[in-house]
């Protein structure tokens, strides 16, 4: 079944949203389309939401990636000719973000081992389960607030096996990665700027994975009407994101995302319903 225009904008914005939000995204979407009666994940409308969600990553962080990029054009030149100082929070960040990156690569190539998962909303609902734990797991320990200089290649590659565990559909990549980093006792601020960082190489990573699938598929085969209903998903997960990024940054500053894990759960047994429903 294909989704009308209407359904294609809720079905974006919630994505976009979820995907933000320690709640993940992918589970979201698999439950959604569930709801709505279709049996099928649509590689061109999986497509055009992660390139949504890569977008409103791109202009949130974007500051951070100049300064970065900046950073790393400036250590380049020699100490004598250099006409303003290290921006070493900046060098120490790109730093941490490169080491992130190699669980998340790895991940990547057995990403194809783990798609079964989402055929099967039973395992979502399992998932969902398991990613409420890990996110209501910091509330037991004690908080810290280690910043960029103080944190170690082995922080880094832990923060980014959290965010690996992203291609689960149930997991949430940023949820995973922060309560990682507040588990090695990272401030909660650092850790969601370094997650919505590292965010962005694993929806690219999303995204190469649905392109391929569409070439399988036959991209044109595809009805005109359908391509429209898959564009408007990918603006709305682009407002979902923005939006959810907002309320990130609020709870990072008072109550911390502990509170999401009783969504979770939740959201782990109405998926379970639906999966005796429709069994």
């Amino acid at each position: 079944m294909e989704l009308n225009w209407f359904q294609s904008l809720i079905m974006g914005f919630i994505s976009g949203f979820a995907e933000i939000l320690p709640v993940s995204g992918q589970a979201h979407r698999l439950v959604l389309l569930k709801m709505l009666g279709s049996n099928s994940d649509p590689a061109a409308l999986r497509l055009m939401i992660h390139m949504g969600i890569i977008a409103a990553l791109y202009f949130y962080c974007k500051g951070h990636i100049v300064r970065m990029m900046r950073a790393q054009r400036l250590v380049r030149i020699p100490k004598s000719r250099r006409k303003r100082p290290l921006d070493t929070d900046a060098l120490m960040d790109f730093s941490l973000l490169k080491t992130t990156l190699v669980p998340i690569v790895l991940a990547f190539l057995l990403y194809s081992k783990v798609t079964f998962l989402s055929g099967n909303i039973m395992y979502v609902a399992g998932l969902l389960f398991l990613n409420g734990i890990i996110l209501y797991i910091p509330q037991y320990l004690p908080g810290s607030n280690k910043v960029s200089g103080s944190l170690s290649r082995i922080d880094s590659l832990y923060f980014g096996l959290g965010g690996a565990l992203g291609i689960l559909p149930g997991i949430s990549g940023i949820g995973a990665a922060v309560s990682v980093g507040s588990v090695r006792g990272m401030d909660l601020k650092k850790a969601l700027d370094l997650a919505l960082l590292m965010n962005i190489p694993l929806n690219i990573g999303f995204a190469l994975f649905d392109f391929m699938d569409l070439l399988k598929g036959g991209a044109g085969s595809l009805s005109f009407g359908f391509l429209i209903s898959c564009v408007l998903a990918g603006m709305t997960a682009f407002l979902g994101l923005a939006l959810g990024i907002r309320v990130l940054k609020k709870l990072a500053q008072s109550v911390g995302y502990g509170m999401f894990a009783f969504y979770c759960w939740g959201a782990a047994m109405l998926t379970f319903i639906l999966y005796l429903a429709a069994a």
